[in-house]
C-alpha cells in the first residue's frame, strides 16, 4: 500500500513537472504577450516579478494605454520614467519612496482607499493580466504567492486572462491556504534568481521609545495586537519583551513580531481566534525575516479582504491597534497619509483596525504621534494644529479616535465633548506650543 501511495505521488509530480515545462517561457517572451490597452494586476513588494519588469520596459514604445495595478514598489523600472508616461501607467494603493517620485513625474496615480478593499477596487478595474513573484512548485503542483500574495486575491486571478508567474527561489512560503495557486491555473512561467530588495529595520528614535513606553503600559498581558509599520512599531515590540501571552492579528508581519515570537512573548495561547497562530496579509523584511516566516506554521496569512474585515479583526477579544499619524487637530482627526496636499503614504488598514478594536471585547485604539516635526530650515513645528492644515487628506474621523498618545502623555477622546477633547490634545502637544494652542482654542471654543 505504501509503494502504490508513492507510485502515485511520483507520478502526479511527474505530470506537473511536465505541465510546468510545457508553460515555460522567457520573460521576454512573457513581455511580448502585454498589449496595448491592457491592465495588468500585481501584487507589490518582493512579488513584483523583476525579470518580466525588465522586458516589459525594453518594448514600452512598442504598446500604449497599458495600466499596472501595484503596490509598494521596491525598485525603479524604465517604464516608470516620464518619457514612457503614454505609454505604461501605474494606478497604487499604496505610496513609498518610488511611488511619490513617479506621482511628481505623473507616471502614477494614487487611489485611495482602505485596505480591505483592494479586491472590490481590482475587479472594479477589470484586470485581464496578472502577473506576480511565486516560490518554486512543490510536488503537488502548487506555487506560493509569497510575502505580498494576499494583496492580490484568487477571484482576481480566476478572472484574468492571462496569468504570468515569475519563480524566485528565494522567495519564502508563506502558510495559508489562501496564497496557493496551482500550475494549471497559471498560463506561462519564467524563473529568476533576481535578489529580492531587503527593507532595513528604521532605527528607533528616543522620542519613539518614550512613546513606546506609554503604549506598553496600554497593552496588558494576553492582549492581541495590531502593530503599524516603520521605527515605532520596533519601539513597542522592544518595550513588549517583558509581557506574556501576547497574539497578533495584524496586516503587516515585521522583524518585531519575530523577536518578540522568538521571546515566547507572543504564542497566542490566550487569543479566542484562531489559538496559537499569527494572523496577517503581507510581509515586510530582510532574509532574516523571509527565513523565519518559511514554512513556518505559526502563521497563518489570509488575503486582505478577510484579514482587514473590521467583523473578523473584531472577533479577537482585547485586541489593541496601535496605528501611526503625521498630524492631528486639536478636535482629534488624523492625517496619517499626506503632506498638506501631496500624498505621502497610503490610507492603508488604519480605519480597518480602529474599527475592529472597537468591536472587540475589550478591545481599545491606540493613534501614535510625534509631538513635533522640523521644516526645511530646521525649525520645531507642532503635529497637533488647531485645524488641519489646507489640503491635508483625513484618514480617521474624530469620531473613530479613542486614545492618542505623544511622547507627552497619553489623551483619551472617546465620547468626549469638543471643548474636553481640545483640552485633551493640548496636554499632550510640546510644551513649547500649548500656549499658542490654548490661544488658537478660545478664539473657536468657547467653553
Amino acid at each position: 500500500m505504501v509503494m502504490l501511495e508513492r507510485k502515485l505521488r511520483e507520478m502526479k509530480y511527474a505530470s506537473v513537472k511536465e505541465e510546468y515545462r510545457s508553460k515555460l517561457r522567457s520573460p521576454d517572451e512573457m513581455a511580448s504577450m502585454i498589449k496595448s490597452n491592457d491592465v495588468i494586476l500585481e501584487p507589490g513588494g518582493i512579488n513584483i516579478p523583476h525579470d518580466f519588469h525588465v522586458a516589459l520596459s525594453t518594448r514600452a514604445k512598442e504598446i500604449r494605454n497599458v495600466t499596472i495595478c501595484l503596490g509598494l514598489a521596491l525598485k525603479l523600472y524604465d517604464f516608470m520614467k516620464p518619457e514612457y508616461k503614454e505609454n505604461i501607467h501605474i494606478e497604487t494603493p499604496f505610496v513609498g519612496p518610488v511611488e511619490r517620485m513617479l506621482i511628481e513625474w505623473g507616471t502614477a496615480s494614487y487611489i485611495p482607499q482602505h485596505l480591505n478593499q483592494l479586491g472590490p477596487w481590482q475587479e472594479a478595474r477589470k484586470p485581464n493580466v496578472v502577473s506576480m513573484v511565486v516560490t518554486p512548485m512543490d510536488e503537488d503542483g502548487y506555487f506560493n504567492r509569497s510575502c505580498f500574495g494576499g494583496l492580490v486575491p484568487n477571484k482576481a486571478i480566476a478572472n484574468a486572462d492571462l496569468v504570468l508567474v515569475e519563480v524566485n527561489p528565494k522567495t519564502p512560503w508563506l502558510e495559508g491556504e489562501e496564497l496557493k495557486i496551482h500550475i494549471s491555473n497559471v498560463d506561462y512561467i519564467c524563473e529568476s534568481n533576481a535578489d529580492l530588495v531587503e527593507i532595513p529595520d528604521i532605527p528607533i528614535t528616543d522620542i519613539e521609545r518614550q512613546i513606546a513606553a506609554y503604549i506598553a503600559d496600554m497593552i496588558p498581558d494576553g492582549s492581541t495586537i495590531q502593530l503599524g509599520l516603520g521605527g515605532l512599531a520596533n519601539a513597542i515590540g522592544y518595550f513588549l519583551r517583558d509581557k506574556k501571552d501576547l497574539g497578533v492579528h495584524t496586516e503587516v508581519v515585521q522583524k518585531s513580531f519575530m523577536d518578540l515570537m522568538k521571546a515566547g512573548v507572543v504564542n497566542g495561547s490566550k487569543k479566542n481566534f484562531y489559538p496559537g497562530k499569527v494572523l496577517a496579509t503581507f510581509c515586510v523584511g530582510d532574509s532574516e525575516l523571509w527565513k523565519y516566516v518559511d514554512h513556518n506554521d505559526s502563521f497563518l496569512f489570509t488575503e486582505v479582504e478577510y484579514n482587514n474585515n473590521p467583523y473578523i479583526i473584531g472577533k479577537n477579544d482585547n485586541l489593541v491597534s496601535v496605528n501611526n499619524a503625521l498630524c492631528m487637530d486639536l478636535v482629534g482627526q488624523v492625517g496619517a497619509e499626506s503632506i498638506r496636499h501631496r500624498q505621502y503614504s497610503g490610507t492603508g488598514g488604519q480605519m480597518n483596525f480602529i474599527q475592529g478594536a472597537g468591536l472587540s471585547q475589550g478591545g481599545k485604539s491606540i493613534i501614535s504621534l510625534n509631538s513635533t516635526w522640523k521644516d526645511k530650515e530646521g525649525r520645531l513645528r507642532s503635529s497637533i494644529v488647531p485645524f488641519m492644515p489646507p489640503g491635508t487628506i483625513v484618514t480617521t474621523p474624530r469620531s473613530e479616535v479613542e486614545y492618542v498618545v505623544t511622547e507627552y502623555g497619553v489623551a483619551y477622546l472617546k465620547f468626549k465633548k469638543v471643548a474636553d477633547r481640545v483640552k485633551s490634545m493640548i496636554k499632550i502637544a510640546h510644551p513649547d506650543f500649548r500656549d499658542e494652542l490654548t490661544f488658537q482654542a478660545k478664539r473657536f471654543w468657547k467653553e
